[in-house]
């Protein structure tokens, strides 16, 4: 399992600051979620991470390693996309198998990994079939198949449910969640479903404007939220107006009007 920090991650485009000053500490194990509105920086916190975007200043370290400017393939990640990017002309079997194939490891080995992550994810059986004869989840599943099968340090997750329809996303996030903790493995999602970044995940980093507000547990961003935004933000709120006219350790006396 692997530690991931980032300090003081900076990446614009243009004039555009994608991520802003990042501090983000991820343990080890840990289903960790980038949650935020569309143009908020997630995805492209996530790409550093991956190594598919370099920041401007700052660094990422895996552990101890200083990773910032190592390759994507150098790293001991696998990505899950939000369109799966499976190869239509291969079949189930073969797009698991093609990161295995790349490392140039033994059929035998090959064909052991490849069949028992598709029994993790619930798709043994469906190994010689080809991604268009597969509904929406089972796209979803050979994505998820293929990156675990490599074995990765870190897992990454770019709102790999989105295209999905409602009932299920929520039985497959379920078994996202499921097939993280059996493996230990530390993941990073990226999603702009609260719903689903609450259900999910052991912490959560709120982002807008390439900006961390508030980093916590599901809890902690529900029932303690740091600013307006984030209040706003996760669940329904009611914003009130007021003037505080008394505090003490434990209690503040508000006059809303």
């Amino acid at each position: 399992m692997t530690r991931v920090s980032l300090r003081n991650v900076t990446k614009k485009f243009g004039n555009v600051y994608a991520a802003r000053d990042v501090e983000l500490s991820i343990d080890e194990g840990e289903l960790f979620t980038l949650l935020g509105p569309s143009g908020c920086g997630k995805t492209t916190t996530l790409r550093i991470i991956a190594g598919f975007e370099y920041p401007d200043s700052g660094h990422v370290f895996f552990d101890s390693d200083d990773v910032t400017y190592t390759k994507p393939y150098e790293r001991g990640t696998a990505m899950v996309f939000q369109n799966y990017a499976l190869w239509p002309h291969m079949s189930v079997f073969d797009n698991v198998a093609y990161g295995l194939k790349v490392k140039k490891l033994p059929k035998d080995e090959i064909r052991r990994r490849v069949l028992e992550v598709l029994e993790l994810v619930g798709l043994r059986g469906l190994e010689n079939r080809y991604p268009l004869q597969l509904s929406g989840g089972q796209q979803q599943r050979v994505a998820l198949a293929r990156a675990l099968v490599v074995e990765p340090k870190v897992l990454l997750l770019d709102e790999p449910l989105s295209n999905l329809d409602a009932k299920l996303r929520v039985r497959m996030r379920e078994e996202i969640k499921r097939i993280q903790r059996s493996l230990g493995i530390t993941a990073i999602y990226v999603t702009h479903d609260q719903e689903e970044a609450m259900s999910i995940s052991d912490r959560i980093a709120v982002m807008n404007q390439g900006r961390v507000l508030q980093v916590g547990t599901p809890q902690d961003i529900y029932f303690r939220p740091k600013n307006t935004f984030v209040a706003t933000f996760i669940g329904k709120s009611t914003l009130l107006q007021g003037r505080v006219l008394k505090r003490d350790a434990d209690n503040v006396l508000v006059d809303v009007g």
